[in-house]
């Protein structure tokens, strides 16, 4: 689930040591105290249960991981894999993905010519136009 902290943060920081991709950080707003980076957060949820107040909810606004918004839930990519933020197309930044008997890592847009890609990466696209 893709994930936001609300305001009512006490800023302890559990949840940005439980993270295992570096996701959660400070904010550089006084009002803010942690941020999830949706495009590092790979939906895993191991920052849940160590944040003392629950103040670590799902995203409305971003696509989830294998569920979702993302094309990867449906039948027909059944068996697919995604990087999950951890490789990127050098052309169009998009994550990366692998077919069920592919054993390399390939670009949907730019090496498969498909019009599917990952949806966290369109909103980030978008949102910095």
């Amino acid at each position: 689930m893709s994930l936001m902290v609300l305001p009512e943060c006490i800023g302890c920081g559990a949840c940005e040591f439980a993270c295992p991709r570096g996701a959660i950080s400070q904010g550089t707003d006084f009002r803010v105290a942690y941020l999830v980076d949706p495009l590092l957060c790979n939906d895993c949820g191991d920052c849940l249960p160590v944040c003392p107040v629950d103040v670590l909810v799902e995203d409305p606004d971003w696509a989830v991981c294998f569920a979702r918004g993302c094309p990867l839930s449906s039948s027909r990519f059944e068996g697919w894999d995604c990087t999950r933020g951890e490789q990127y197309c050098p052309t169009c930044s998009t994550m990366l993905w692998r077919s069920p008997d592919g054993d390399e890592w390939r670009c949907p847009r730019c090496d498969d010519s498909r019009k599917v890609s990952c949806p966290k990466v369109r909103k980030a696209e978008a949102t910095t136009r």
